[in-house]
């Protein structure tokens, strides 16, 4: 599964919104209402998907879905 449908698809499975078109690369992770639970399930699961790993401080610096979709490409890519 491509790393933005894949990860939109986690995104609206953990938050309060249920269609995943309803979430773009511009949403602000802030705003989908997902607690700190549901998001550490959210990043375990792409981590899982893509064998990345993700940690804290990188974590912190991201503020949009597309930041997150971003971070995994550039991981992927050898560039992080």
């Amino acid at each position: 599964m491509h790393i933005r449908s894949k990860t939109l698809h986690l995104l609206a499975r953990y938050s309060n919104e249920s269609n995943p078109q309803a979430i773009d690369l511009d949403s602000e992770l802030d705003e989908l209402d997902l607690d700190s639970l549901a998001m550490f399930e959210v990043v375990y699961e792409l981590e899982e998907s893509f064998s990345v790993e993700l940690d804290e401080k990188e974590l912190v610096a991201v503020e949009t879905v597309g930041d997150l979709v971003e971070r995994i490409e550039r991981k992927l890519s050898g560039q992080d």
